[in-house]
């Protein structure tokens, strides 16, 4: 009977401590801190799987204006969800500055990716053109910003076909 009654009081301590938001059913709204090293590793991580992404995806360049459309689609779907996955994981107080900075690049980088959109919807080579390079040259930065964050692959260079670094 003692174990049932342990029992007992084990449960109603669980569910107080969830109905009270406390121990580990704290409500963090999903975005706990973590340590710098932590939030570096996992950006990192998210990083290295887009760039995967970008990779496989620029094997070959566009052939048509609508194949441009649909790669500059997928490249922006991509760098949204890189970008929302890093911004939502809870950087350390003392990187938030920096992350701001290289965050506000990458939005920059992905409105580049929105004109190639544009350009590839209106079958418009030399506006296409000219979103790839101006991505290129602002690789540079993005890079440094990163770089600035702790990053290690976040917004490192790759040549594919589209030749769209992060």
């Amino acid at each position: 009977m003692a174990v049932l009654g342990a029992l007992a009081l084990l449960a109603v301590i669980v569910a107080l401590a969830a109905l009270l938001d406390i121990g580990p059913f704290g409500n963090d709204g999903g975005n706990s801190q973590l340590s710098k090293a932590q939030f570096v590793a996992k950006s990192d991580e998210i990083c290295k799987n887009a760039h995967d992404q970008f990779v496989a995806l620029q094997q070959a360049p566009p052939k048509t204006s609508s194949e441009a459309a649909a790669l500059q689609q997928k490249l922006i779907a991509i760098s949204v969800n890189e970008l929302n996955q890093i911004g939502t994981l809870g950087a350390p107080s003392d990187l938030e500055p920096a992350l701001d900075r290289y965050l506000r690049a990458r939005e920059r980088g992905i409105r580049v990716l929105k004109e190639g959109l544009k350009a590839a919807q209106n079958n418009d080579p030399v506006a296409y053109e000219r979103s790839k390079r101006k991505i290129f040259q602002g690789q540079g930065e993005r890079t440094r910003l990163a770089h600035a964050v702790g990053f290690t692959v976040c917004s490192s260079a790759f040549s594919g076909a589209g030749g769209s670094g992060q």
